[in-house]
């Protein structure tokens, strides 16, 4: 990020700044969609950072062949392209309508669901007033001529000229959205079908016609169905779905749970064939119809029918459309029914498809996807952050249901992916984020709040004597402890704690992280005043240990590390181990600690007995083989009773070829 560069502008009669080789973007997001717009949007206070937004468009237009003059949103206005991420934006909803002079009067309307076209009037707005919007830029070629230099993206102008340029940035945004897509069959019927995507474009003639049949049973078709039917001397209407029912859209508070961070985890954690399976038996939660046009629809039909001389309509579902073809100027459609298997042509005059959208294909990325992450099905894979390959130069907004489920297309979710994006760009947090938002648990079960070791306040202090050597453990705090821990976990001797090489801004994300946790907790383990070393407590239903046994309420885990020693102490060891336990086991709660030390570190293993652990065996976790062990508060001996003798042989976990950890997770 370079200040002294001057900030592109959408603005004609600007220069464009589009990167060099030795002096790239920060950001170039190739699509301008209402994600990629909320990124322009949330980059744009963000004065050192050059960014480049482009799109094959001439100027954004959201779904206008879709925007009724009553039709709303599906989510709140607060879904908007910053307010999750920041509301203090000026390119919030609410900063929108205090510009144009309609605050008071959506105030007084009462309704959280802004207008269709209100919504595509915002987002015309703000793509106006916000810097580095390119328009008239089609993405041709991506490539990286040095693997670890930026990300060369060629475009040509879509307007008169033609000009090709290059741009170069250090991120690339993958920000295209979806396209309507129509069954292969219709693609005979020329002009006669179209998508709902295009209706309003083509509304005045289907009015006319004497037939249409809509197909489809989501919003857009419903919405296509009740403008026919209330349309002054409208058409027939066929309206047929394959679907084994009309589905109501599943707008509960519950349900709205799904699009979480939480459910994001969980979701991602089942392999690739499950995911595409639950997508596809949820259709009801962002395919269905909103209870409001459901009522207008059957009233609608209930008018038509104590209203003579109206044309008819038919409504059908669970029937799959098999065939087209034309009879005396007419398109012939041949159906099958999907539980009874019977079969039945009608004629229509035209087709109106509301047969959902795919993602828009990036071929421009041919040359690059060998780097990229993908599935086995060839799409986009991104991670939990939306980073798309190994060194996190790529990401991903939007072809992401197969990895991020309802998150994924839902606007509210926007922001926040936004703002992970930026995160990683700057090497800063520009915007706070949240780990945990819902009220129910996804895929485990975590335990009551009722540990106090898990959940107590940050002014809590433990004291525990042991062979008359005096310990102190309080819970880290990351302002004052940042340093030593960077010290202590960067090393390449704990390499089991994934920080090695860390600096120390991520080190303090790591603990600030954890602070947020509700089933993680990190110690500070002092003797005499002296840190020596580092404890962390957490609930093992949260943990991949949820997968290797069936955790028990009151089992609490434990990591346990000791900081390197000029001159070791024979016995600290243990007696870090006992006064890690004390504070475990103060807590009444607790019923049982679990650690899973490597399985081939026998330093620590017997330590762990020593202290009373007994083995349960051996468990596959993500990075390795484990040794599963117990102890049972019963088994529990008092500190102060305990020998710290080692009977001559000292087993210090810091020992040459061990690792300096007690382990309870990954």
């Amino acid at each position: 990020m370079k200040s002294a560069n001057a900030l592109t502008t959408n603005k004609p009669g600007v220069d464009t700044d589009r990167g060099t080789t030795e002096d790239p973007l920060d950001l170039l997001c190739v699509g301008i969609g209402p994600f990629g717009l909320g990124l322009a949007c949330l980059a744009d206070p963000l004065e050192d950072l050059r960014v480049a937004f482009l799109d094959k468009a001439p100027e954004f237009n959201w779904h206008s062949g879709l925007l009724f003059e009553d039709a709303t949103l599906q989510v709140p206005f607060l879904a908007d392209l910053v307010t999750m991420a920041d509301p203090t934006s000026r390119f919030s909803y609410l900063s929108w309508l205090k510009q144009t002079q309609r605050l008071y009067p959506f105030y007084v309307r009462e309704s959280f669901y802004p207008l269709r076209r209100e919504y595509n009037d915002y987002c015309r707005w703000a793509s106006s007033e916000v810097r580095g919007l390119h328009w008239n830029q089609e993405v041709v070629d991506v490539t990286r001529p040095d693997p670890e230099g930026p990300w060369a993206v060629r475009t040509v102008s879509t307007g008169k000229a033609h000009t090709e340029q290059v741009w170069w940035t250090r991120h690339l945004v993958v920000g295209t959205g979806t396209r309507p897509t129509l069954p292969g069959m219709l693609q005979d019927a020329g002009a006669d079908a179209i998508h709902t995507a295009d209706y309003l474009h083509r509304r005045e003639d289907l009015v006319s016609r004497d037939h249409v049949t809509v197909l489809g049973s989501g919003q857009s078709a419903a919405e296509v169905v009740v403008d026919l039917l209330e349309a002054t001397d409208g058409p027939a209407v066929d309206w047929i779905t394959r679907s084994p029912r009309f589905y109501p859209m599943e707008y509960s508070k519950l349900s709205l749970e799904l699009t979480s961070p939480e459910y994001l985890d969980h979701f991602r954690d089942l392999p690739e064939d499950q995911r595409d399976r639950i997508n596809a038996d949820q259709p009801q939660l962002h395919r269905g119809i909103s209870d409001d046009t459901i009522n207008r629809l059957h009233e609608a039909l209930y008018v038509r029918r104590n209203t003579g001389g109206r044309a008819p309509v038919r409504i059908l579902a669970a029937t799959a459309l098999e065939s087209v073809g034309h009879h005396d100027g007419r398109l012939l459609l041949g159906w099958t029914h999907t539980e009874n298997h019977r079969e039945r042509q009608t004629l229509t005059d035209a087709v109106v498809a509301g047969s959902g959208y795919e993602p828009t294909p990036v071929p421009w990325l041919d040359r690059v996807r060998g780097d990229l992450f993908t599935d086995a099905q060839g799409r986009l894979s991104p991670d939990r952050l939306h980073r798309a390959n190994a060194e996190g130069t790529v990401h991903v907004l939007n072809h992401g249901e197969h990895t991020h489920a309802l998150v994924a297309p839902d606007l509210g979710m926007g922001p926040l992916r936004n703002a992970h994006i930026l995160a990683h760009v700057t090497g800063a947090e520009p915007y706070l984020t949240e780990s945990r938002t819902t009220f129910q648990s996804f895929g485990r079960l975590p335990q009551t709040a009722g540990l106090k070791v898990l959940t107590c306040p940050e002014s809590t202090v433990h004291l525990v004597t042991i062979s008359q050597r005096e310990f102190t453990l309080r819970p880290v705090n990351v302002d004052v402890d940042a340093p030593l821990l960077h010290e202590w976990l960067s090393a390449p001797r704990a390499q089991a704690w994934g920080l090695v090489g860390a600096d120390e801004r991520r080190v303090a994300a790591e603990y600030e992280r954890m602070q947020q946790e509700p089933s993680e907790r990190a110690w500070l383990l002092e003797e005499s005043g002296r840190p020596i070393g580092l404890v962390e407590t957490y609930d093992p239903a949260c943990s991949p240990l949820a997968a290797a046994y069936p955790v028990r309420d009151g089992d609490v885990g434990l990591h346990l590390f000791l900081a390197p020693a000029e001159a070791p102490v024979p016995g600290t060891s243990r007696a870090a181990m006992a006064a890690a336990l004390d504070l475990l086991l103060a807590d009444p709660a607790v019923q049982r600690v679990v650690v899973e030390p490597d399985a081939a570190n026998h330093a620590i293993r017997r330590i762990n007995r020593w202290a009373g652990f007994l083995e349960q065996g051996e468990v596959d976790l993500p990075d390795k083989t484990a040794c599963l062990s117990f102890l049972d508060r019963a088994n529990h001996r008092d500190p102060s009773r305990l020998s710290l003798d080692t009977a001559g042989s000292e087993d210090h976990i810091d020992a040459p070829n061990t690792l300096n950890t007690v382990e309870a997770t990954a």
